[in-house]
């Protein structure tokens, strides 16, 4: 492949994330967690811009893949507990007199990302260095695929800081990733899950060797594989997975599945599939 795969474009840009789509194929966007100072920690303000972006990306049809990033040495290092929430406040929970209210308004702020990143319509694909802790190993968790570098850690660190070792969805997700017992070494210990050790037990997708071939190597698969789908039909398949991995039962499964292909078979890109099929080409469906 000839094309850069790691040439960006900006977005729109916060203060503590910025949003970017990529050159060569613009139907890719980029999120970068971006305090690179603070290990990409995230405080207060990185909470309220990232539940913005995501209601940005839940209008944007024309970016069918997000990939997530992390600035500096490593992905995310979790809640910012060196800073906490210190300062003037920006929000007006942070001013709540009680402070039970405010932290859980804070719990609420931050844990809500992670049912936001499955509620956008585009697939996602975490592409990690260094290390993914607390809420930046959540984000891992609620993504459709997950690319990292040689030697990334992986740390459940909630239990290490006094906490339960559930939150931020890790007692739904990682079960579901990985199995109870499995589930339960990480969630109850703690413990680094290198991401040697994670290929192995089937919790990443791609390794790749360096830190700066995180990204590249999923906007490739996005480029080859995912954009080769039809816009619709990949919202779909991502809406289908939400529902489904807690169906009730099959039967459930399958209707909802058969709602799914009954409107996608009406679209422009069916047909467009199915010629492009015969004519083996890659097919043009264009951004909307």
């Amino acid at each position: 492949m000839t094309e850069n795969l790691n040439a960006w474009e900006s977005w729109k840009d916060w203060e503590t994330i910025k949003l970017e789509k990529n050159q060569a194929y613009p139907e890719i966007g980029l999120l970068t967690l971006n305090r690179p100072d603070r290990l990409n920690s995230v405080n207060s303000t990185m909470m309220s811009e990232i539940h913005d972006c995501l209601g940005l990306l839940n209008h944007a049809f024309d970016c069918r893949v997000l990939v997530i990033r992390g600035s500096g040495r490593m992905f995310c290092a979790g809640i910012d507990l060196s800073q906490g929430f210190g300062g003037e406040p920006k929000y007006d929970w942070e001013n709540f007199p009680d402070k039970v209210k405010a932290l859980w308004q804070m719990q609420h702020e931050v844990s809500s990302i992670i049912p936001g990143l499955r509620r956008i319509p585009q697939p996602v694909i975490s592409a990690i260095h260094g290390a993914a802790v607390g809420d930046g190993f959540a984000i891992a968790n609620a993504s459709d695929i997950v690319v990292a570098s040689r030697g990334t850690r992986f740390i459940n660190a909630f239990i290490k800081i006094g906490l339960s070792g559930a939150d931020c969805g890790s007692s739904y997700f990682l079960p579901r990733h990985l199995g109870l017992h499995r589930a339960a070494e990480l969630m109850y210990s703690g413990r680094d899950f290198l991401a040697e050790e994670a290929l192995s037990w089937g919790y990443i997708n791609f390794l790749v060797e360096k830190p700066e071939e995180v990204v590249p190597r999923a906007v490739e698969f996005a480029s080859e594989y995912m954009l080769t789908k039809s816009p619709l039909g990949l919202r779909f398949t991502k809406e289908a997975l939400n529902f489904n991995v807690d169906a009730p039962s099959l039967e459930t499964a399958v209707k909802f599945e058969d709602r799914n292909q009954t409107l996608a078979a009406q679209t422009q890109d069916a047909m467009e599939g199915i010629v492009s099929f015969f004519e083996k080409r890659r097919p043009k469906y264009g951004s909307r």
